[in-house]
C-alpha cells in the first residue's frame, strides 16, 4: 500500500475535524461508528475488493490490500457463510470505530497530515495549512478534503467518485452542519442531496449507515450496570487515607469495588461519583472532551481573583485556543533557551544551605521553587512577600476547590493582609514588561499572556490576567512539593543518590557550565530523569481531579447522567500490581525500554488525564531533573529522621508531612 494515499476514513476525520477547538465535531456514539465503519465499506469498494448495491454487498476480490485499516472488515466479509447485505456490515464493524479512529489520526500525524498537541489536540500540519495540499511521495497534487468538498457544494465543482461517497458520508452524519453556516447549509441542501445521490456505492453505504442510525438490525443494548455504593466505612476501612497516599487508597477501592463507584459525599446537592483504573482513564482521555466540563469546580477559585474564565476553567474551542496562545512560553525549549539563569536561580538558593543546617522540606523546597517560577516564567523577583502570596493562594485552594473551609475565612485579617501582595505580584509584573524592558529578552509567561491579551483583550480581558500570574506561583507550590518527593526518593536510597551525583559531577565537575544539550541527551541524566519520573508514580503532587458531567455518558458499563459530580481518580493506576509490578517499590527500572511501564495506556498520569493534561509537563520534567542535579552535586544531604517512612499532607495538593527534615551533612562543592 502507498503509505501517502489518503483512505476515505482519514478525510472523513479531516472534514469532520475542527480547527478552532482541535478535535472532532462529532459526539462519538453509536451514529458516529457507522459512520466510520461505512467509509471502511467504501474504501474496501474503491479498492475493487467488495461491490455493493441497496440490496446486497458481494465479496469480489479476498486479496489483502496490506492496510490495516481495511483488512480485517475484509476478512471477516470473505471468511462469512453468507453474503449478507452493506447494512449488517456497517453495524457489525461499528465495533471497530474507536481503534479506526485512534488508528486513523496516529496515521494523519506519521504522514504530516495533522500535528498532535499534548492534551489530546489535533490540527492541520502548518505545511498541509498554507499550501491546502497533502504531502505525496510521488509528487502527485491532492487538494485537501474541506477545500475540495466545499467547492462541490459552494461552487458547483464535478465530483470524482470518491468525493461523492465522502458528501454522502458527512450528509448522512450531518456534518455539513459544522462545515457550512446555517444560511449556507439551507441553500446547498438540495445541491448536497443531488451529489450524495450521485454514485450507486456512495449512495448504498450512505443508506446502509443511515438505516443502521435509525433501526438497526445487529445493534445489542446493553444495560447499564448499576454503580456501587461506598459506605463511610469502607472510606474508614483505607488506612491509606489516614497516611495521605490517595493513589494507594483510591487503588485499594479500585480492586475491591470496580472502576465507578458512588462515594459518600455529595457537592452543591449533586452525588459525587469515583473513576479508577487503566479504562476509566483511556475513556476521560479520549471522550471526556465530550461529556465533562471543568468549569464548575474551579469557578469560585476564579472569583476570588475577580476572573471569569481561565485555562483550567475552559473547555472546548476556549481552551484550546488558550492552550495553543500559551504552550510557547510553556514548553521544554523554551525552559532550554534559558539554561544558564535556570542553573544560576538553583545555585542562589543552594548556596544559602550550609554545612550543619537543617531545614524542612515542604516549605524551603516551595520557597526554593516560588524564586525559580516568579523569575523564569513573570520575570520578578517575589521572594520578599512569597510566603504571605502562597497562603493566600493555598487558602483559595482549600475554601474554593475543594470546599474544606467556610468562605469567610478568606476574610480573615491575616488574608486581608496578604490579598495585598497579588495586587503588587501584578504591578510589578506591568512594571517589568514594558516594551523597553523586555527588549532583547527571551520570551516568558508574562509576554505571552499580556499580549493575548493587547492582541484580543475581548478573549482575554483585563479582569482575567490576574489570575494566570496567580496560577502560575500556585505552580510553585506543586513544583516544590513534587522536589521535596523527589529529594526524599533520592537521599533514601544510598545506590541511586550515587548514581546521580555521578551524573551531576559530570555535567557540573568540568571549567564549562552545562549547556541545554547536555541535558537533552537522556545519556547524560538517565538515572536522575527515571529518579523523578518513579518519584512521580507514586507521589504524584495532584492525585485526582474533578470534572462535572454535561453530557449523559456510559463509562465502563454504568451510565453516568448529566450534573454528576465526578472525582476522577487518576493515578490509582500507580499502585497497581498488573501495571507497575511490586508497586510498593522505588524501582526507576521501570522506565527502561525493555520495561516501559509506563507507557501502557491509561496506566501513568501523573499530570492529569485529557485535554486539561498539564500543559508545563515537559517545562516540569526539566526544571525537576536540573534542581535534583544542582543539589547532587553541591551538598550531601542526610534525612531527619534517617529511618523517615514517607507520610503525605494531601491537601490542597499532596506534599510531605512537616516532620520531613534534611541535613546538610556536607558541602560537597561550595557555589
Amino acid at each position: 500500500m502507498d503509505e501517502f494515499r489518503i483512505r476515505l476514513t482519514e478525510e472523513l476525520i479531516l472534514l469532520m475535524l475542527d480547527e478552532s477547538s482541535g478535535y472532532l465535531e462529532m459526539v462519538p456514539g453509536w451514529d458516529f461508528s457507522c459512520v466510520m465503519a461505512g467509509a471502511v465499506i467504501a474504501d474496501l469498494a474503491l479498492e475493487n475488493r467488495i461491490d455493493t448495491d441497496l440490496e446486497s454487498l458481494y465479496l469480489l476480490d479476498a486479496t489483502p490490500t496490506g492496510d490495516v485499516l481495511l483488512d480485517p472488515t475484509l476478512e471477516e466479509i470473505s471468511n462469512a457463510e453468507d453474503h449478507s447485505d452493506t447494512q449488517y456490515w456497517v453495524e457489525r464493524n461499528a465495533v471497530r470505530a474507536e481503534d479506526i479512529v485512534t488508528l486513523t489520526l496516529e496515521r494523519l500525524v506519521e504522514k504530516g497530515v495533522l500535528d498532535y498537541e499534548a492534551g489530546g489536540f489535533w490540527t492541520l500540519s502548518r505545511s498541509v495549512s498554507r499550501s491546502g495540499l497533502y504531502p505525496s511521495a510521488d509528487g502527485a497534487i491532492q487538494k485537501e478534503a474541506k477545500a475540495r468538498i466545499l467547492n462541490i457544494v459552494l461552487n458547483d465543482d464535478i465530483p470524482d467518485p470518491r468525493d461523492v461517497i465522502l458528501v454522502g458520508l458527512m450528509h448522512t452524519c450531518d456534518g455539513f452542519k459544522t462545515l457550512l453556516s446555517e444560511e449556507d447549509y439551507e441553500e446547498k441542501r438540495e445541491r448536497i442531496e443531488t451529489v450524495a445521490g450521485m454514485d450507486l456505492v456512495g449512495r448504498s453505504v450512505a443508506t446502509a449507515v443511515k438505516d443502521s442510525t435509525v433501526k438497526p438490525k445487529t445493534r445489542r443494548v446493553i444495560p447499564a450496570k448499576p454503580i456501587p455504593k461506598l459506605a463511610v466505612v469502607d472510606i474508614l476501612r483505607q488506612r491509606d487515607f489516614l497516611a495521605g497516599n490517595i493513589p494507594k487508597a483510591t487503588c485499594s477501592i479500585f480492586e475491591e469495588h470496580g472502576p465507578v463507584v458512588r462515594v459518600p459525599i455529595s457537592m452543591n446537592g449533586q452525588p459525587v461519583v469515583a473513576l479508577m483504573g487503566p479504562e476509566c482513564n483511556t475513556w476521560v482521555n479520549k471522550q471526556g472532551r465530550f461529556y465533562l466540563r471543568s468549569k464548575d469546580y474551579i469557578q469560585g477559585l476564579e472569583g476570588v481573583f475577580g476572573a471569569s474564565r481561565t485555562l483550567p476553567g475552559m473547555d472546548g474551542a476556549e481552551h484550546h485556543k488558550m492552550r495553543k496562545s500559551l504552550r510557547t512560553a510553556y514548553s521544554r525549549a523554551t525552559l532550554a533557551e534559558r539554561m544558564p539563569e535556570l542553573i544560576s536561580l538553583c545555585k542562589e538558593s543552594v548556596c544559602g544551605w550550609n554545612e550543619g543546617d537543617v531545614f524542612g522540606a515542604t516549605k524551603t523546597f516551595q520557597n526554593h521553587m516560588s524564586r525559580q517560577v516568579s523569575h523564569l516564567t513573570m520575570g520578578v523577583d517575589c521572594s520578599h512577600f512569597v510566603d504571605d502570596l502562597l497562603a493566600y493562594e493555598h487558602r483559595a485552594l482549600v475554601t474554593h476547590v475543594q470546599g474544606a473551609l467556610p468562605k469567610f475565612m478568606m476574610s480573615t485579617p491575616k488574608m486581608r493582609r496578604s490579598r495585598k501582595y497579588v495586587r503588587e505580584l501584578l504591578d510589578a509584573i506591568h512594571t517589568s514588561h514594558t516594551p523597553a524592558q523586555r527588549r532583547g529578552k527571551p520570551l516568558d509567561v508574562a509576554d505571552a499572556i499580556l499580549e493575548l491579551h493587547r492582541n484580543d483583550p475581548q478573549f482575554l480581558p483585563e479582569t482575567d490576567i490576574t489570575f494566570p500570574f496567580v496560577a502560575a506561583m500556585v505552580a510553585s507550590i506543586y513544583l516544590g512539593s513534587a522536589l521535596g518527593f523527589a529529594v526524599y526518593a533520592m537521599v533514601n536510597d544510598p545506590n541511586l543518590h550515587a548514581r546521580v551525583r555521578e551524573e551531576a559531577d559530570s555535567l557540573f565537575g568540568g571549567h564549562r557550565e552545562p549547556q541545554a544539550e547536555d541535558f537533552s541527551n537522556l545519556e547524560n541524566i538517565d538515572a536522575t530523569h527515571r529518579l523523578f519520573l518513579e518519584s512521580e508514580r507514586m507521589y504524584p503532587v495532584i492525585p485526582w481531579q474533578l470534572r462535572t458531567v454535561m453530557n449523559q455518558c456510559m463509562v465502563a458499563g454504568f451510565e453516568l447522567p448529566p450534573k454528576t459530580r465526578l472525582l476522577i481518580c487518576h493515578t490509582a493506576t500507580h499502585y497497581s500490581e498488573d501495571l507497575f509490578p511490586d508497586p510498593l517499590k522505588f524501582d526507576i527500572d521501570r522506565y527502561l525500554p525493555d520495561r516501559w511501564e509506563h507507557t501502557t495506556p491509561g496506566a501513568y498520569a501523573p499530570y492529569g488525564l485529557g485535554t486539561h493534561t498539564c500543559l508545563g509537563h515537559r517545562w516540569l520534567e526539566l526544571q525537576m531533573v536540573v534542581n535534583l542535579l544542582v543539589i547532587a552535586h553541591h551538598l550531601e544531604l542526610e534525612m531527619l529522621p534517617a529511618d523517615y517512612a514517607m507520610r503525605i499532607n494531601p491537601f490542597p495538593t499532596a506534599a510531605p508531612r512537616k516532620k520531613l527534615e534534611f541535613r546538610v551533612a556536607r558541602v560537597r562543592h561550595p557555589v
